[in-house]
């Protein structure tokens, strides 16, 4: 079904903030009226710039419905744990665990997935690093269906290190420091908001209407929260993973 003039409109509007790495006043822009409507500008965002959907970042609403976004701008650490990464607007990190496709993920049919349905298609578990660059003035505390729209605030992704399959078992700590430009700026325990990383992944899936391909990435909530970037930062993460990485905002200042 063609775009609607509303969802091209809202698609540019983001796609501009997001280009010039600049965020838009909420009272400015017109708000989805329904999840659909603003899944439908999240595809349109990515079609105006020709991303390709690397993954999807997802959680569940308090009624226990799925909340997702695509991902695009997806980086691998190198084998000795290092990346870069740089967008116009880079304002936060979030360190999480991350699954891979082993294979498509089908749409559920008439059989909903259980954890061990769902688990059969993933082919490895990583560490990753998500990075937040909002286009919206308040980011996460905007209007629910524009940060939906905006895709939940992602800027991009950094894939980091293949983890044991325990790391996704309920209930863990995870030991984390992260460092920034030198100083301390979280020291562990990490913790998953759901307390456990597979149960947004799997509301996911339930909810699919179409399939997910092989290679795909599905990530499902931070471990340390949302942590500020200054415009340039040289980061450090140890505990359960190692990753170093070095981020950017490129927008003129």
């Amino acid at each position: 079904m063609p775009a609607s003039s509303a969802t091209k409109t809202l698609a540019r509007q983001l796609s501009d903030a997001d280009s010039q790495g600049i965020r838009l006043s909420s009272a400015s822009l017109t708000e989805p009226a329904t999840p659909a409507e603003a899944f439908a500008v999240q595809r349109e965002t990515l079609a105006l710039n020709g991303w390709l959907t690397g993954g999807y970042k997802v959680s569940i609403r308090p009624d226990g419905s799925s909340v997702s976004a695509p991902m695009a701008h997806i980086t691998h650490a190198s084998e000795s744990g290092t990346a870069g990464f740089d967008r116009p607007a880079v304002d936060a990190l979030e360190v999480e665990i991350c699954f891979v496709l082993g294979k498509d993920l089908p749409t559920p049919g008439s059989t909903p997935y259980t954890r061990e349905t769902l688990l059969d298609h993933v082919g490895a578990i990583y560490s990753g690093v998500e990075f937040l660059g909002h286009r919206l003035d308040d980011g996460s505390r905007s209007p629910a269906l524009l940060f939906l729209a905006d895709r939940l605030g992602n800027a991009g992704y950094i894939l980091g290190e293949e983890l044991p399959t325990h790391v996704i078992e309920p209930g863990q700590t995870y030991p984390l420091t992260i460092t920034i430009n030198g100083d301390t700026v979280f020291a562990g325990p990490g913790k998953h908001p759901n307390d456990d990383p597979v149960l947004a992944f799997l509301a996911f899936a339930n909810a699919l209407t179409e399939p997910v391909a092989q290679g795909r990435i599905i990530t499902t909530g931070s471990l340390c929260g949302a942590i500020p970037l200054p415009t340039r930062a040289a980061i450090a993460i140890s505990g359960f993973t190692t990753l170093t990485v070095t981020a950017a905002s490129t927008r003129e200042v």
